[in-house]
């Protein structure tokens, strides 16, 4: 029997009792149920839990008794169905009750008492602002209420999906072992789809990327130009102390790298404003006001503003 995730686990047997328990059952068919249960107790102490279930859902089906659901609740266990074993053991306590056994009661109620805690759980961690999410373990769909709480598992692997209006599907697979508290985050991969508003965050376009590169390239061109204009200059002076006339050829190095410091400087300036020029032009949030200017000098290009 497989319990749905939104049932109370002391429920679900009930729930999917026949409705031949309606009525009471005669002398014989309780005596077969005995019978039945007693067999089915010598199957699960060889080791063979799964011929024993299926007679002891039968006989439970005649006759409810403790015995039997105990002995069911044991093989549900054996076999790692410890959310199932809890329950039907919930439901052995309250039958027990009823039918005054008290030893019997006693017994299921510390059998349960000892699978409980190992039993696994998983907390979900859900993205915020994403509405319609729906969640599924191992294809079961989980009720609303449980996506905020720790939902019970069984030991082994479990494949979660998520879903939401708009995103592409979230899909993970975990291992839970006994007495775990694992936490899974829901995360939704690229971006929105068709029908689902996207974030309208500020992006930097690729234009302004490159022309920001120029910019920088431009910028260490014009000062590699201009300390070899230094450098020349240096020279020539040195030159021209030991000459009687300076050569003109210094002098032409000079202005030439100058030139070319100059010419890289009004470039990076250009590029700069271009960058800034492409990004200010790009769409945006229409909260964010956009303000720069450039700063152009012997060595340095500065962009200052706000973005």
């Amino acid at each position: 029997m497989k319990v749905p995730w939104g049932i109370p686990l002391g429920a679900a047997l009930a729930l999917g009792a026949p409705a031949a328990r309606a009525k009471e059952p005669s002398k014989p068919e309780v005596q077969l149920a005995k019978e039945m249960v007693r067999d089915a107790v010598v199957e699960a102490k060889a080791g063979r839990c799964n011929d024993a279930i299926p007679m002891l859902e039968q006989a439970i089906a005649i006759h409810e008794t403790g015995e039997a659901l105990l002995a069911l609740g044991d093989c549900q266990a054996t076999m790692g169905k410890l959310r199932m074993a809890v329950a039907t053991w919930k439901h052995g306590e309250e039958i027990a009750e009823a039918q005054k056994d008290k030893a019997r009661r006693e017994a299921i109620e510390k059998k349960r008492k000892e699978i409980e805690p190992r039993i696994p759980t998983i907390r979900l961690k859900l993205p915020a602002g994403v509405t319609g999410v729906v969640v599924t373990i191992d294809g079961e769909a989980l009720p609303e209420t449980s996506l905020r709480a720790p939902v019970p598992v069984d030991p082994g692997a479990h494949q979660i999906e998520a879903k939401a209006p708009g995103y592409d599907p979230f899909s993970k697979k975990v291992e839970a072992e006994d007495e775990a508290k694992l936490t899974v985050e829901i995360t939704f991969p690229g971006l929105p789809t068709s029908g689902a508003s996207a974030s309208t965050g500020s992006v930097v376009p690729l234009g302004t990327w490159i022309a920001g590169g120029a910019a920088v390239a431009f910028l260490g061109g014009g000062v590699a130009a201009y300390l070899l204009a230094g450098a020349h200059a240096e020279a020539g002076a040195i030159e021209c102390q030991k000459r009687v006339q300076c050569g003109g050829d210094r002098i032409d190095s000079v202005r030439t790298f100058d030139g070319l410091a100059l010419g890289a400087w009004i470039g990076a300036g250009l590029a700069a404003g271009a960058a800034v020029g492409i990004w200010a032009l790009a769409p945006k949030k229409a909260k964010d006001e956009a303000s720069a200017r450039i700063v152009v000098g012997p060595g340095t290009v500065s962009l200052v503003g706000r973005f």
